[in-house]
C-alpha cells in the first residue's frame, strides 16, 4: 500500500496546479502517473526532478536504443516494475532487441550483449549496484560518446535511480490496469 497520498490538481493551490500542468505537458500526457502524483506532496521538488527527467529523456544525446537500455538496466537494477514496463516496451521501439531486453530482465547481459549495449549496461550495472565506473568503462563511455554523452548517461542514471528510490520509499503501485512486466 502506498505510504502517501497521490495529490489530485484539483487539491493543490495555484502554483502547485501549474506544477501538476508543466509535468503533464513534460510528458505529453493526459493525466499526470501516480509516482509522479505521490512526489506532489511536494510540488516544487517534483517540479524540478520532473523536469530534469523531461530534459534528459527528450533532448538527451544519447541514442534512443541506449538511453532506453540504460533506463531498464537502472530498472533491473532497482526491480522496479514501474519503469520496466514502461521502458522496456520503448526499448524495443527503439531499435534494442527482444534477447538484449531479456537479457538485461534476467540478469545475462554478458551472454547477449555486444558493443555498445554491453558498455552502456556495464556503466550502469558499475555505477548503481557497484557504486563506482571504473576508469576502463568511463573511457569507453567517453570515447563513444564524448563529454555530453556521458554526462547525458550518468545524469540519466542518476535520475531513474531517484525514481527507483522513491518508488522503494513510498512503496508506490503500478497504474490501474498495468502489470509489471519484470
Amino acid at each position: 500500500m502506498v505510504r502517501v497520498p497521490y495529490v489530485n490538481r484539483e487539491d493543490m493551490d495555484a502554483e502547485g496546479q501549474k506544477i501538476y500542468d508543466q509535468i503533464r505537458q513534460d510528458r505529453n500526457s493526459a493525466e499526470v502517473g501516480l509516482q509522479f502524483r505521490a512526489m506532489l506532496n511536494n510540488p516544487k521538488a517534483a517540479g524540478y526532478l520532473t523536469s530534469m527527467g523531461a530534459e534528459l529523456r527528450f533532448e538527451n544525446s544519447m541514442p534512443d536504443g541506449l538511453k532506453e537500455l540504460a533506463i531498464i538496466s537502472v530498472a533491473r537494477e532497482l526491480d522496479s516494475g514501474i519503469e520496466w514496463t514502461g521502458h522496456a516496451v520503448l526499448a524495443a521501439r527503439a531499435g534494442i532487441s527482444d534477447a538484449s531486453i531479456e537479457s538485461v530482465r534476467t540478469r545475462k547481459t554478458a551472454e547477449v550483449l555486444t558493443g555498445s549495449e554491453a558498455m552502456v549496461a556495464k556503466f550502469v550495472q558499475e555505477l548503481v549496484a557497484d557504486k563506482n565506473v571504473s576508469d576502463d568503462t568511463f573511457a569507453a563511455v567517453h570515447g563513444e560518446f564524448g563529454d555530453r554523452g556521458v554526462v547525458d548517461l550518468t545524469l540519466t542514471v542518476a535520475y531513474y535511480t531517484a525514481l527507483g528510490l522513491i518508488q522503494i520509499a513510498l512503496n508506490l503501485e503500478m497504474e490501474p490496469g498495468r502489470v509489471s512486466t519484470l
